[in-house]
């Protein structure tokens, strides 16, 4: 059963409405603790900069360790980066989890961010997974419309040729 086209653009409008709203969700939740993390390596960079001179080999492995974890957790120790949680990764992110695609590279750090993440996920998936049904239902028709008219294109051409005796199901 074909639905209308009010009903389809009424669920496309729907599901990109959660997408952003789970984007901005996420920006909001994530962005704060992200750039309190990043004004803290700041911190601790122009800190280790100041007293280098004086630091001892235990404190500089310290600041080491302290500068990996930081890069690892996805912060720019410049301080001149890209937000990881800015609206399009969150954009990102929200449409990666929700495909269950998941790349790993992003994911919620705050207890916040992560309860989110699993009621958003629980009504998400299935609302993809209905989003996908409609798309691919529309595709098959749109195709099955093309090669209809590919098919009587094709048998009036050979009729103008004078082929006799063309079988429908030739093209399948």
């Amino acid at each position: 059963m074909i639905h209308s086209k009010l009903q389809i653009c009424l669920l496309i409008f729907g599901y990109l409405t959660y997408l952003l709203v789970g984007a901005g969700v996420f920006q909001v939740l994530e962005g704060d603790e992200e750039r309190r993390q990043q004004a803290a390596v700041v911190r601790m960079k122009e800190d280790f900069l100041q007293n280098f001179t004086s630091l001892s080999p235990a404190e500089v492995e310290i600041f080491v360790k302290n500068l990996m974890e930081a890069v690892r957790m996805g912060m720019d120790p410049t301080g001149h980066g890209n937000s990881n949680w800015d609206f399009s990764n969150s954009f990102f992110f929200v449409g990666s989890m929700l495909s269950t695609i998941g790349y790993g590279n992003l994911s919620p750090k705050t207890a916040g961010g992560q309860l989110f993440c699993v009621v958003f996920s629980l009504f998400g998936i299935p609302l993809n997974i209905v989003f996908l049904h409609h798309i691919g239902k529309i595709l098959s028709l749109l195709c099955e419309r093309l090669a209809k008219c590919l098919y009587r294109k094709d048998v009036k051409k050979h009729l103008d040729v004078g082929i006799p005796n063309i079988s429908p199901n030739y093209i399948w």
